[in-house]
């Protein structure tokens, strides 16, 4: 199979102990190439390791180093160069990063049938079949329509093979069905041995596996919640899982989660925020928190706020004169600008934060000049003489916040990347529990959700200078007793229990996918009143653009389906129509 020539190299990088695992019994075997191997005997367990690496890396690279997706769930912002995105202003996208996935798991699956027995035959196919489902699922919820049944038969068919595009409807049946089977072929499946350096997500263990597959079955039925399908009711289905855990098991703690670390030793298998890949730190520093996080978690005194966002280099306050000073160790620019009259026009672009924690504004179209951006030549001199480590140099603003060392390094155990959590699932029971169609106390749920994402986040109860008081402008200890109170009342006192629920949720999910797909089913949290200068007002794009220039004629199709019929960033898909 061609593709595994194409893609083998990366999991070779990213997972250097296997070579333990395939060096020759022998000495006196002479080495050959992994290259060079017919493909009956490449060892799956390397493409295996390359499906979920090359996942990952899929993840990361959407979700963090590129753009439309945390502009559309209000993560992240970009100033300097390339800012249009966050503007929506939208490219096209394409499936190339995606198509080695799911031949390669569709690979994994076919040898497994020719070569394995037993419960290893079952491991491997249950988890090519759940990784093909996670893609396509990600694939369909960000694009609408797209090739599902023929879409990896073109060694099959030949060159000049074109796959159809698929309804939308039935992608998601096939989906939650190869789950369903992947569930069933698990039963009874405990550790595999010899994948377990190759599984770098469960490391072998079949029972993980099954509730990762239960779990995003909760996932997509809740996305499809909203629409009627031929032969399945979503929230029937949620029950039914929910209902029958022996059967159905899911996640429920943060051994469950479902997720990749970086493994830093060179740029193809470290976090694309750390030096090795990007050797200017300008990269780093043009990614920077939203507003709408920063203002959010500051409210709710969130200990998320501090392992996530760094202070601001250098913090705004009202003055007399105008100027830079050092006061307990810590640049302060002090300006005689009229704080309150700017902030209490109607021109929110020149609006002045004068918190020790500032986010970039949402959809700016001069976001360099955002909280007084624009005058920094001003007192940079002043800045550098009292704090040279202060960085100023391409896409700086001392006076925004930005993402803290978690994400500058090339391997930090913070930085996984994530696939499901066991947050999520919780959250995912809230809805489906305020919604009537499971039992249990919603808000119990929603009380797990926080605590399972605080425990994923490694923030204990009394964390040392973890939260923000913004009344002394000061780092106090976290009080876990506290917060929790403090999220019941919330919740207690909500007219809308999804209002709540989903504003968690929304923070749990931070730097994944899933928040925009929420917030385009549920309009929750209203991240759209965030906007400030968007490219079609205060409207949020609701899908990517799909480029497919070797299948014209069947995207052309499946456009025609969409609503207006025009392959844009604003048409809705099925799913949302």
């Amino acid at each position: 199979m061609k593709n595994i020539y194409k893609t083998l190299r990366w999991s070779i990088l990213s997972m250097s102990m296997l070579a333990v695992c395939s060096c020759s019994d022998s000495l006196d075997e002479t080495n050959v190439s992994s290259n060079t191997l017919p493909e009956d005997k490449i060892d799956i367990r390397f493409v295996l390791t390359n499906v979920l690496t090359s996942t990952a890396k899929n993840d990361v690279d959407t979700n963090y180093k590129a753009r439309e997706v945390s502009a559309g769930s209000q993560y992240l912002q970009r100033d300097n160069v390339d800012f249009y995105s966050f503007y929506f202003v939208w490219d096209t996208k394409n499936f190339n990063s995606f198509f080695p996935i799911l031949t390669n798991s569709q690979y994994i699956y076919d040898r497994a049938e020719a070569e394995k027995e037993g419960d290893e035959k079952k491991y491997y196919q249950a988890v090519s079949l759940i990784m093909k489902s996670y893609t396509y699922g990600f694939l369909t919820s960000t694009f609408g329509d797209i090739p599902y049944s023929e879409a990896i038969k073109g060694e099959e068919r030949g060159d000049a093979f074109v796959p159809k595009y698929d309804a939308q409807e039935d992608i998601f049946l096939g989906i939650l069905s190869d789950l369903s089977t992947a569930n069933d072929m698990l039963k009874g499946v405990g550790t595999i041995g010899i994948a377990s350096n190759a599984d770098v997500v469960f490391q072998g263990d079949g029972q993980k596996w099954r509730k990762f597959a239960n779990s995003l079955r909760l996932r997509y039925c809740m996305r499809l919640s909203e629409k009627t399908l031929s032969g399945l009711d979503p929230s029937a289905e949620i029950a039914s899982i929910v209902n029958n855990p022996s059967e159905n098991p899911i996640m429920t703690d943060i051994s469950d989660n479902a997720e990749v670390k970086w493994i830093g030793s060179a740029s193809d298998n470290s976090f694309p925020g750390g030096p090795l890949s990007y050797t200017f730190r300008s990269e780093f520093y043009r990614r920077k928190p939203s507003a709408t996080i920063v203002k959010d978690l500051i409210e709710l005194n969130d200990p998320r706020l501090t392992t996530w966002i760094r202070p601001v280099d250098v913090q705004i306050f009202p003055g007399a004169t105008d100027g830079v000073e050092l006061v307990d160790g810590r640049v302060r620019r002090n300006t005689t600008v009229d704080i309150a009259a700017r902030n209490a026009d109607s021109d929110l672009t020149n609006d002045v934060n004068t918190s020790l924690f500032v986010g970039l504004g949402v959809a700016l179209s001069a976001p360099n000049d955002y909280n007084m951006g624009n005058t920094v030549t001003d007192v940079r001199s002043g800045i550098t003489a009292l704090d040279p480590d202060i960085y100023l140099g391409d896409s700086s603003n001392p006076h925004i916040s930005y993402l803290t060392n978690i994400y500058s390094e090339n391997a930090n155990e913070l930085s996984a990347t994530m696939f499901m959590s066991s947050a999520e699932t919780q959250f995912i029971l809230a809805e489906a529990s305020e919604r009537g169609w499971i039992g249990g106390n919603p808000m119990d749920y929603y009380l797990t959700g926080i605590e399972k994402s605080f425990d994923r986040w490694q923030i204990a109860d009394g964390a040392s200078s973890a939260v923000y008081d913004e009344g002394s402008n000061s780092l106090v200890d976290f009080d876990k007793a506290t917060y929790m109170a403090n999220a019941r009342s919330i919740y207690t006192n909500a007219t809308d229990k999804m209002v709540p629920i989903m504003h968690q949720k929304w923070i749990a999910g931070w730097l994944t996918a899933e928040a925009w797909f929420d917030w385009r089913r549920t309009g929750l949290p209203e991240l759209e009143k965030n906007v400030i200068q968007g490219a079609n007002g205060q409207d949020i794009p609701k899908r990517q653009i799909l480029s497919d220039p070797f299948n014209e004629d069947n995207l052309t199709q499946a456009t025609g389906r969409l609503q207006p019929a025009v392959n844009d960033q604003w048409s809705l898909m099925w799913l949302l129509q």
